[in-house]
């Protein structure tokens, strides 16, 4: 890859420090955004016919927080991968590779995270008692206890890799920092969102390790374990950048 030149680099845009260097859309990026887009329909309610009474409008309107829920994780990697792509614009065979692997992976996995979803959903409305959420999934001939953590298993497995994916985005970035004349705002940049993606895909091993060895009746702390990513995906970065400054004092 040939160094970026000067006049190039003054006239892209400006992110809080960061150099838009991939702001013009090309075909790689339209089929990513276009992927992401049909993983959202396949999230959205699936209805065979308008509701045509109250009733029918109430029943259908309890899939709605299933549907947000399993939206947010699709949704932050796909913000991941835009605003990775508009700040760096790196187009290598590599990150063309990860690009469709990531797609790939989004449109597996996008039932397994739905379906969790709609289990989280349920689990709540249970042991609050909030019937207007509940649309009797544990109650249903299909489901079954024992088997629950197959669920979860699929998706620490699908956080995993997609993390995975989005680490080697950042770290392939840094490989070519002297070709696209990397800031050292950008290169926190890149270590922190790296960071932050390696938290998420630990604390998926570790969601997984709970759900293989605990009881059906305890399944729910395999679930519990992400709620921590709050706090970790912060507190992990400024850390990190407490011991290890890019700029030494």
């Amino acid at each position: 890859m040939e160094k970026l030149t000067g006049e190039f680099l003054a006239s892209c845009k400006r992110d809080r420090g960061r150099i838009l260097r991939g702001e013009a859309t090309t075909r790689l990026e339209t089929f990513v955004d276009a992927a992401f887009a049909f993983a959202f329909t396949m999230l959205v309610i699936s209805i065979d016919q308008i509701p045509r009474s109250p009733e029918e409008l109430i029943q259908l309107s309890k899939d709605i927080p299933s549907f947000v829920l399993s939206a947010l994780p699709i949704g932050s990697v796909w913000i991941a991968h835009s605003s990775w792509s508009r700040i760096f614009g790196l187009q290598d065979r590599f990150s063309v590779f990860l690009s469709l692997l990531l797609v790939v992976l989004v449109l597996v996995f996008v039932y397994p995270m739905k379906l969790i979803a709609q289990i989280t959903v349920e689990y709540f409305s249970v042991i609050f008692d909030w019937n207007f959420l509940s649309t009797g999934l544990f109650e249903s001939e299909s489901w079954s206890s024992e088997l629950v953590w197959v669920i979860f298993l699929y998706v620490a497995i699908g956080l995993i890799f997609l993390s995975l994916i989005l680490i080697a985005f950042y770290q392939n970035t840094l490989k070519f920092g002297q070709e696209l004349s990397i800031t050292e705002e950008e290169t926190k940049h890149c270590i922190t969102f790296s960071l932050i993606w390696g938290v998420v895909a630990g604390t998926a091993v570790l969601s997984m390790l709970i759900a293989s060895i605990v009881s059906p009746e305890n399944i729910q702390l395999a679930g519990y374990i992400y709620f921590s990513l709050f706090f970790t995906t912060v507190v992990v970065p400024i850390q990190y950048f407490k011991y290890r400054p890019l700029t030494p004092t």
